[in-house]
């Protein structure tokens, strides 16, 4: 039998306070980010048009699960997508029954300007901010992208530094 493994690292207690202004604070930002950049499209449609810009080509049942919607629901974006001009359906390589959505030009040029807006906001308001602040802003960027790729962070402080 092996021996067990190290304990784990005690963990601090939190501040549940402070847990509940960081949610709303990251909450609001979010909502603000797709405000001032939606590009006349409705969150859902941004968010499918994201998904193929990152991973490219899908069928539809792959969308629509990795959307978390139903599939119908997926056909019906698609098709107005489709008729914006943003998306386009191809034939799968690997299977001639599969109809995959993909962008199209249009598509990755929407989602450049969404980005480059987005940016533009978010830059306007740190500006605005002290060098203080900013340098404390981005001190703290390794615990915040930890904390969105679900990873206990290095920069916590404990060492621990284990993915989950």
């Amino acid at each position: 039998m092996a021996p067990p493994g190290p304990a784990p690292a005690p963990t601090a207690p939190v501040d549940l306070e402070m847990v509940s202004r960081i949610r709303l604070s990251v909450l609001r930002l979010s909502r603000r980010l797709r405000q001032n950049a939606a590009a006349g499209l409705t969150a859902s449609q941004l968010a499918l048009v994201s998904t193929l810009d990152r991973h490219g080509a899908m069928t539809l049942g792959d969308l629509a699960a990795h959307e978390g919607v139903q599939p119908p629901s997926i056909t019906r974006m698609v098709d107005a997508l489709e008729k914006a001009g943003l998306v386009k359906r191809v034939d799968s390589l690997t299977d001639r029954r599969a109809v995959m959505a993909q962008l199209t030009g249009e598509g990755r040029k929407a989602m450049e300007d969404v980005r480059r807006r987005r940016d533009a906001w978010l830059a306007e308001r740190i500006a605005g901010l002290s060098p203080e602040e900013q340098r404390l802003l981005e001190a703290v960027l390794p615990v915040l992208e930890a904390l969105a790729e679900d990873r206990i962070p290095e920069a916590a402080g404990t060492g621990t530094g284990k993915g989950r």
